[in-house]
């Protein structure tokens, strides 16, 4: 009797399937029914080419493992479409715990690139409009309500909007994933397509994210826990909190956004993270850096729907655990609303690096502008960017080991290493500060009470 084979190949398919995107699905179903590996190989025999044009979504059923060897995939001119998603994700049976999937790997090897190819028109502006469909449909890879995941080694080439998109995902590891902008200078003039990195969203829990690299437009990684079009892909019966995520290994550059971000409103909570050694690899120009390596939380009023009972409450984001942060972001820390039990140690500031720490609003402090397109500021008024609620609490604070050997490069001096702007301070403590230039340590703004302990200040000056 002839053995089954040990993979299925997408050119097995290619006398019986018209498109590059059957010949996957093909080959995704056949290996997921017999417990063995899909493969993409690098030559496409179909077309004759080294390159696999992805048209319509590829639906990832239980205990898939496809394997991208070596081939590079891009989405097709005009199409709008997920390049890969579970196949339960935006249906009725997805949205139960019937319907959760289990098992989905997605494994590169070589040079496997995923490719979002041209903007297909698609973005935050037009989503919904004009018969357009909500701009998720751009996401490079979802995956909704899926438990037992990996995605690993794979190259992400100009994704049309966030590359990857998890919601309701648990037990998963997201590693050796490197990022590519080709059209920088030019995403950087149109309008915004907000090009995140790693999206994790409402309910996803015990995930590592590692060894993460590139260039992205927006936030690289991002746990962002809000009830926008989250409502209708509620799964019944799940928590919808982030939590006991571990995020290691990050070597990246964004366009004035955060290498990290946390975000929470609506009573979901984001708690017990822990994110290490995070190295930014910025170019010279104030456009080609972070705003912030590490932000959590923000006050702009459209992320809780203008709605202040849904705004996040003190003790709603907790257990944050951040070490080993190299950055010449404007600040390295920004913190909005809340924190409660953080941590911090081993921050270093250099090149045009400005604050350590910022604690309040970021939009309301004094001076401080986030918008898009830096060389564009005098265009955009800053009070237009609604502050939201600018009273912040922070319990329980403690922040060591930060150094300080940055110089001014055209965006001003800071005027402070730690500053404070409506913050409300318990338990706060820095130790251990080093710096050579003449900055002041705290500042205190805006209406404050308690205040930050600081021990063991230094400069080096020579």
């Amino acid at each position: 009797m002839k053995a089954f084979p040990s993979q299925i190949s997408a050119n097995d398919f290619a006398d019986t399937c018209s498109t590059d995107g059957e010949m996957i699905q093909s080959a995704v179903d056949l290996a997921a029914q017999h417990g063995i590996e899909a493969v993409v190989p690098r030559f496409n025999a179909r077309t004759g080419r080294a390159v696999w044009v992805i048209e319509r979504s590829v639906l990832l059923p239980c205990e898939t493992t496809l394997v991208i060897d070596n081939a590079h995939l891009r989405m097709a001119d005009l199409a709008v479409c997920n390049m890969f998603r579970n196949r339960n994700a935006g249906t009725p049976e997805g949205n139960s715990e019937a319907g959760t999937q289990r098992g989905i790997r997605i494994i590169g090897r070589g040079g496997a690139l995923l490719d979002g190819g041209e903007p297909n028109g698609l973005n935050e502006f037009t989503s919904g409009k004009d018969g357009r469909p909500h701009v998720t449909e751009n996401l490079t890879l979802y995956m909704h309500n899926v438990i037992g995941f990996s995605v690993e080694t794979l190259r992400i080439r100009d994704p049309r909007w966030w590359a990857m998109a998890f919601m309701f995902c648990e037990s998963g590891r997201i590693e050796r994933i490197e990022f590519e902008l080709t059209r920088h200078r030019l995403d950087s003039h149109q309008r915004w397509r907000n090009q995140d990195g790693i999206d994790l969203r409402i309910g996803c829990s015990n995930i590592l994210i590692r060894d993460i690299s590139g260039e992205v437009g927006d936030d690289l990684i991002a746990l962002t826990a809000l009830s926008a079009f989250e409502k209708q892909r509620m799964v019944e019966g799940r928590s919808t909190d982030i939590h006991h995520v571990m995020i290691q290994s990050i070597r990246g550059v964004t366009n004035m956004c955060a290498l990290v971000r946390l975000l929470n409103h609506s009573r979901h909570k984001i708690h017990d993270i822990q994110i290490r050694d995070v190295m930014e690899v910025s170019r010279p120009g104030i456009e080609n850096k972070a705003q912030m390596a590490i932000r959590i939380g923000d006050g702009v009023r459209a992320y809780f729907l203008d709605d202040d009972a849904q705004c996040v409450e003190h003790g709603e984001i907790f257990n944050i655990h951040v070490e080993n942060v190299h950055t010449r972001a404007l600040t390295a820390i920004s913190t909005s609303l809340t924190i409660k039990n953080f941590t911090a140690r081993n921050i270093f500031l250099a090149h045009d690096a400005q604050h350590a720490w910022v604690c309040g609003d970021y939009y309301a402090v004094p001076g401080n502008i986030f918008i898009y397109l830096p060389e564009r500021q005098s265009e955009v008024d800053a009070n237009v960017l609604t502050p939201g609620r600018a009273h912040t609490v922070a319990e329980n604070v403690r922040i060591e080991n930060v150094f300080h050997s940055a110089e001014s490069a055209g965006v001003g001096e800071p005027k402070a290493l730690f500053r404070f702007f409506n913050a409300e301070l318990k338990n706060v403590a820095i130790e251990n500060v080093c710096s050579d230039r003449d900055v002041p340590l705290i500042l205190y703004e805006g209406e404050c009470s308690g205040e930050a302990r600081i021990e063991r200040a230094q400069r080096n000056r020579e």
